[in-house]
């Protein structure tokens, strides 16, 4: 048997779930990537400033940290990232639409419907029969009603 849900119906229990954090409501799986996004910041962070380079450090987590924000706040037309991607890739290349001429001046149909009732010429059919009479039978008949 196959479950349909509303859209407005979320199917997982955890996306369900909302907190109101200032002016922001993030839902469990925003909070999830957020994590890992911080997690990835800091550890980069911590790697470069072995190394001696804490500013380029700070870049690098800086850089990670607005990606997954993006990943985790990013929403267009009810579609998350990933839904919105699947998307672009399914009307991009399997939705595509075959052009084979675009590069041609497009005629008018009704300037051209006009041209040819004026360019139409009436053929005329001529039909000559011949005379398949005998003069005979014609001087015959003219015996007939002379008489």
């Amino acid at each position: 048997m196959k479950v349909v849900y509303p859209k407005n119906i979320k199917r997982w229990l955890l996306a369900g779930m909302t907190f109101s954090i200032g002016p922001l409501t993030i839902n469990v799986v925003q909070m999830f990537i957020l994590a890992i996004g911080v997690a990835l910041a800091l550890a980069a962070f911590n790697w470069f400033s072995k190394s001696g380079s804490k500013a380029f450090g700070i870049l690098v987590a800086i850089i990670v940290l607005i990606v997954f924000i993006i990943i985790a706040f990013f929403r267009v037309s009810e579609l998350w990232l990933l839904a919105y991607l699947a998307k672009l890739v399914r009307n991009g290349f399997f939705d595509a639409k075959k052009k084979y001429q675009v590069n041609y001046d497009k005629n008018n149909a009704v300037d051209v419907m006009i041209q040819e009732s004026k360019t139409k010429e009436e053929k005329q059919i001529i039909e000559q029969k011949e005379n398949t009479f005998d003069k005979q039978i014609l001087k015959d008949i003219e015996k007939k009603w002379l008489i």
